[in-house]
C-alpha cells in the first residue's frame, strides 16, 4: 500500500521523537541511579587515584590521576577529611561547580602554611624542574614571613627581599597549579559524560528490548531503536521537524 507524503512525514516525525523520548527517559533512569557512587563518581578517579586516596571508583587497572600531586596542600588546608569535601562538590556540580575554586583556594592555603621541602616537592611532580622549585619554595617562605603578626606575636625578623628569580619560579608554579587543575578537570568531565552515555545506552537497549518483545517486534528493530535513543535526545525535536520539511519539499517537486 503506498503511502502519502504527508502520512510519511508525520510517520518519521512521530518515530524520530519516540527514539528521542526513550533515550531521555534513559539518561532520566541513570539519572535516578546516582546514589551508587561508581555512576556518581564517575571521573572522579581522573582527579585523584583511587588506589592511593580511596577516591573514586576502583577500576581493574590504575589510571592516571592528575591531582595527586596537590593532595597533600588540599589535606593541609581542609584536614583529613578532604577527599570527601571534594567528592561532594564533585557531585553537586563538578567542574561547573564550585569545585575549581575549592581545589584552587585549597592549594594556596595549603602551600601557605607547608614546609618548604613539601612545597618543593609537590613542584617537582608537577613538572617543575629542581632548581625552580626550590626557589618557589623559597619566596613562599618569604611571603609567609613577611605576613604581619596576629595580636600577641612578636613581630619576625625583617625577611630577605623576593628575588626575581623566586617571583618567576612562584609564577610558574602557580601557572602549572591552574593548568593541572583545569586538565584534570576536563578528563574528569569527558570520562563522566562518556559513562553516562554508555549506561544510558544500556538502559534504553533493555527497554526497547522489552518492549518490543511484549509487540511482538523483531529483535533487530529493537536494537536500532536502542541504540539510536541516546544519541537522538538532544536533538529530536528538531530532526522530527527537518524530517516533516524535507518530504514537504519533496513532495512539492
Amino acid at each position: 500500500m503506498a503511502v502519502e507524503p504527508a502520512q510519511l512525514s508525520q510517520y518519521l516525525g512521530t518515530v524520530a521523537l519516540a527514539v528521542g523520548g526513550l533515550g531521555a527517559a534513559s539518561y532520566g533512569v541513570v539519572d535516578g541511579l546516582k546514589f551508587f557512587p561508581w555512576i556518581d563518581l564517575a571521573g572522579f578517579e581522573r582527579l585523584f587515584g583511587s588506589r592511593r586516596t580511596a577516591g573514586g571508583r576502583h577500576w581493574p587497572t590504575l589510571q592516571r590521576a592528575g591531582l595527586d600531586p596537590l593532595l597533600a596542600a588540599l589535606q593541609t588546608a581542609y584536614g583529613a577529611d578532604a577527599i570527601d569535601l571534594l567528592k561532594a562538590q564533585y557531585r553537586s556540580g563538578r567542574a561547573k561547580g564550585d569545585l575549581p575554586r575549592t581545589l584552587r583556594q585549597g592549594v594556596r592555603i595549603g602551600f601557605g602554611v607547608m614546609p618548604p621541602q613539601t612545597i618543593a616537592e609537590a613542584a617537582r611532580a608537577l613538572g617543575i624542574d629542581e632548581q625552580a622549585a626550590e626557589q618557589a619554595a623559597e619566596a613562599l617562605i618569604v611571603a609567609r614571613d613577611q605576613r604581619p603578626p596576629a595580636a600577641g606575636e612578636m613581630p619576625p625578623n625583617a625577611p630577605a627581599p623576593v628575588s626575581g628569580e623566586q617571583r618567576s619560579a612562584l609564577a610558574r608554579l602557580e601557572t602549572a597549579i591552574d593548568a593541572r587543575i583545569d586538565a584534570a578537570l576536563v578528563l574528569a568531565e569527558a570520562q563522566y559524560v562518556t559513562q553516562t552515555k554508555v549506561i544510558a545506552t544500556v538502559v534504553a537497549l533493555a527497554i526497547a528490548y522489552g518492549v518490543g518483545y511484549v509487540l511482538g517486534t523483531r529483535p533487530l528493530m529493537s536494537f536500532m531503536v536502542g541504540i539510536a535513543a541516546v544519541p537522538l535526545a538532544p536533538v529530536a525535536k528538531d530532526l522530527a521537524t527537518a524530517l516533516q520539511e524535507a518530504v514537504r519539499a519533496l513532495k512539492a517537486r
